[in-house]
């Protein structure tokens, strides 16, 4: 690492030259980049200049770069039942000693939800604990790379079963190292299976879903991860209950990228676009159309503070985006994955002709209910649920060129089928 990039990184640190006493600041900011995440937390109790190293919002992007960063994809699923012949799955903050999961009898109907991540880097799984016990069901969830963030939004109170307001974050990178929940500020309005996306480096877009009647809704807002604050937009042309959301780059936007090659855009956001990035809520149905999936979509342009209708963006009307769509923005285009028993490709443009969408249609590697598709780290991966319940285990796999690979076993307790998911550098 050169001098410049470890004065970056280590600008702002208290007493850098002490970091580790002999050796000079690059080299032990080069060391620490290298510690596993989880033991980052404990790490911030030697001395004030660890603490602000690991505290710092660029150290992720450090590890990125020298390879050393973690991806972890998060998953809100239901939880199996206690299985006699499996050991109950522990509850943990992300490097804790685990928590035996509580098996005393539960109400027969109502699903438990949990947080569950799987770190791809070291190849384990663990259930987040809570401080409510359990998450609200159905509820969505979103990383914002930047600020080192998980945000559960949205879904069904545990009791009533009625769609709720709340937002809760977890800081996975920086000063809470997966150790500390908060409450955020919530939406302005209560609602369940709605669309939801990160657009841009501290904004989280929400729209449609349904109300406590089942209503579908027009209304969508905006969250500020950094000013905690959500701000009502003007609403959408069409009521839209289980719709997909997704960030939306311009066709004519241009990416400029730092000499050290390109980032991704779902990594740090470190690129200026010529123009603002949108978001698309694709498909959904209306009120009275329950179960009929709309082909179209509307694109919310936040520089006129509109919306724009897209069409053919999911051609399947029998069939659910929810855990068949996965979109990214890749270079000046924005992809869209959709992960169906037969195999296209296709683009369409918004009526205004600002928004472009490249769409892929891949063939799954199995049929079926308990398969569920997503992306990790930029690729396409789907989980294919356990076989049997005495089993209980399932199995990831990961899209390479035109075929598809085994990456991973799913153990007993991680196999059910998500609900929502979103991916995380640490």
């Amino acid at each position: 690492m050169s001098k410049k990039r470890a004065g970056d990184v280590s600008k702002g640190i208290h007493k850098s030259h002490g970091l580790i006493p002999g050796l000079p600041s690059e080299l032990a900011i080069e060391c620490l980049v290298r510690v596993p995440h989880r033991f980052q937390y404990d790490m911030k109790s030697v001395s004030r200049s660890w603490r602000s190293l690991l505290s710092d919002s660029s150290l992720t992007k450090e590890r990125q770069r020298c390879g050393k960063a973690e991806l972890l994809l998060c998953l809100v699923q239901p939880l199996t039942p206690p299985n006699p012949a499996s050991k109950a799955v522990g509850e943990t903050l992300l490097g804790d000693k685990e928590v035996e999961d509580d098996e005393s009898p539960r109400v027969s109907g109502t699903p438990r939800f949990g947080l569950s991540v799987y770190n791809a880097t070291m190849s384990t799984w663990n259930r987040v604990a809570f401080p409510d016990q359990q998450i609200p069901l159905f509820c969505e969830c979103v990383a914002v790379q930047a600020a080192g963030k998980i945000l559960l939004i949205g879904g069904w109170d545990l009791e009533t079963l009625q769609p709720v307001k709340d937002v809760y974050v977890i800081e996975l990178a920086g000063e809470g190292s997966g150790r500390r929940w908060r409450k955020g500020a919530s939406m302005n309005e209560a609602r369940s299976f709605f669309a939801c996306a990160t657009v841009g480096s501290t904004k989280v877009y929400v729209a449609g879903g349904h109300d406590d009647q089942k209503n579908a809704l027009r209304s969508a807002e905006v969250y500020d991860v950094e000013k905690d604050e959500w701000l009502m937009l003007t609403p959408m042309t069409e009521g839209r209950d289980e719709c997909q959301g997704l960030a939306m780059g311009p066709k004519i936007a241009h990416l400029h990228f730092d000499k050290d090659g390109p980032l991704s855009a779902h990594l740090f956001d470190s690129y200026t676009v010529g123009m603002e990035l949108g978001f698309c809520v694709l498909s959904g149905y209306g009120t009275e159309s329950q179960g009929r999936f709309r082909s179209d979509g509307e694109v919310y342009d936040p520089v006129t503070d509109s919306w724009s209708r897209i069409e053919n963006v999911w051609p399947f009307p029998d069939t659910c985006r929810r855990g068949r769509v996965a979109g990214e923005i890749r270079g000046s285009s924005s992809k869209l994955w959709c992960f169906t028993d037969s195999k296209r490709r296709w683009e369409t443009e918004d009526e205004s002709g600002k928004w472009r969408l490249d769409l892929e249609s891949m063939q799954l590697p199995v049929t079926g209910s308990s398969v569920y598709g997503g992306s990790l780290g930029g690729e396409a991966v789907v989980m294919i649920g356990g076989g049997s319940e005495s089993e209980g285990r399932g199995t990831m796999m990961r899209k390479t060129s035109e075929k598809w690979s085994r990456v991973h076993e799913i153990p007993f307790g991680f196999s059910t089928q998500p609900f929502s998911h979103a991916s995380i550098y640490v």
